[in-house]
């Protein structure tokens, strides 16, 4: 199981090519439960997904992600919408301004892994005007559209993986 996770983990890539096989809705629901198994400050889960199946809505949210038109070859794009005010209840600004995104955060990177797991290709995409998305699904005031993950089977090859910092760049003893 740990050499599983950890392929699973360092085989992960950001796919804009996908075919035209829809996605079964139990994986569909597989994704969306180990999604929610994420940490969250206090338990606290601030978040919401819209998922979008409709094409015509993947367009606009694909012109509001500044033109990244792959999205919208995907067979289903989810939307994760942080709840600051959720988080805020427990923890008052730091809550809103950082722990709902963090919280977020880790609930879309168990998104993209659990879809991996089952031979799905994904995108974390954060390039998108965020009062543009929230206006297309209708997002309650208050709440923010955080990420957008386009889910469908890989069409062609899996992208050659990028380089990464060494270790010894990134990672300090003790102290900077």
């Amino acid at each position: 199981m740990k050499e599983d996770l950890l392929k699973i983990i360092q085989s992960r890539r950001s796919v804009r090519r996908y075919s035209q096989s829809q996605i079964l809705d139990n994986d569909l629901q597989e994704i969306l439960k180990t999604g929610f198994s994420a940490p969250s400050a206090g338990n606290r889960q601030p978040w919401r997904i819209v998922i979008v199946r409709d094409r015509g809505k993947m367009e606009q949210i694909a012109s509001a992600a500044y033109g990244q038109t792959f999205l919208a070859g995907a067979s289903v794009v989810l939307v994760v919408v942080a709840v600051p005010y959720e988080s805020a209840e427990r923890y008052g600004e730091r809550g809103a301004e950082l722990y709902a995104l963090q919280d977020t955060a880790a609930l879309t990177q168990n998104i993209l892994l659990a879809a991996l797991a089952l031979e799905y290709a994904t995108c974390w995409i954060g390039a998108f005007n965020e009062d543009e998305v929230a206006k297309i699904l209708n997002v309650p005031e208050g709440m923010r559209p955080v990420s957008i993950i386009p889910i469908g089977r890989l069409e062609g090859a899996l992208p050659k993986a990028r380089p990464r910092k060494p270790i010894a760049e990134v990672v300090i003893e003790e102290a900077f």
